[in-house]
């Protein structure tokens, strides 16, 4: 059986995936819970029920069920982030975010990646987390290199595209590459860029909000509620180590 095909029947087996959600620390399921009822309140409170609104309302549920199991390192996260990515990929395309469908694209496409590296990684460390590792140096100035180079190519294609917020937007891949990169192959330093990502995200849907987007006070506190477990997460991962 090859790495791919074992790693997608262990993130879509029904008892893995429920598994690992009820035996998360307290701590965890606290943070959960709150991740969804400031998602679903702000569902409610935004009397915004069209199908774009109820499409955040999964991308919000996804998306905290995927992070809090990121924060753990368990394999099942990308059952999730498939749910997420596809449903918020509509939401970028309704709101005419360019840098934001092509990070949902790739982060799509990464979740396969992701799957083989991680499932690699439990198989030959007998375990059910993946353990975080420390970039060098030299991988630090390649990744830096990296993301400014992809961030002036964005720019110019949303540029082109007639995009909204270029600027800002522009940001949201290169980070979203580095920060899914990282996380990939298990290094900790995908923090940093998750919660530059997160900030960036919490000022862009709130001026999509204030310019009328669709379902966008829903997003704007998925946005906030990201930010936040990205801080949980570069914790857990500092502690979670196998340097």
């Amino acid at each position: 059986m090859s790495t791919l095909t074992q790693g997608l029947r262990e993130t879509f087996a029904p008892r893995r995936i429920i598994a690992e959600i009820v035996t998360l620390a307290q701590r965890e399921i606290i943070l959960l819970a709150a991740m969804i009822l400031a998602t679903v309140v702000s569902f409610y409170f935004g009397k915004d029920f069209s199908i774009y609104s109820w499409i955040s309302l999964a991308v919000g549920i996804s998306t905290a069920l995927n992070l809090i199991l990121i924060d753990r390192g368990r394999l099942t996260n990308y059952f999730w982030g498939f749910i997420s990515n596809a449903t918020w990929l509509v939401m970028a395309l309704q709101n005419h975010l360019i840098g934001d469908i092509a990070s949902q694209t790739f982060y799509f496409v990464m979740q396969f990646v992701g799957i083989v590296a991680w499932q690699k990684q439990l198989t030959a460390e007998a375990t059910t987390e993946v353990k975080s590792r420390k970039l060098t140096s030299a991988q630090v100035l390649l990744v830096l290199l990296g993301t400014v180079a992809i961030y002036l190519t964005v720019v110019f294609v949303s540029h082109k595209a007639n995009g909204n917020q270029i600027w800002l937007d522009a940001t949201l891949l290169p980070l979203g590459i580095v920060g899914q990169i990282l996380m990939t192959y298990g290094y900790r330093s995908q923090w940093v860029a998750w919660i530059a990502l997160n900030a960036i995200n919490v000022v862009v849907w709130y001026n999509q909000l204030h310019a009328g987007g669709t379902a966008a006070s829903s997003m704007l506190v998925l946005q906030i509620v990201m930010l936040v477990n990205s801080l949980y997460g570069a914790y857990v991962w500092s502690k979670n180590t196998l340097d």
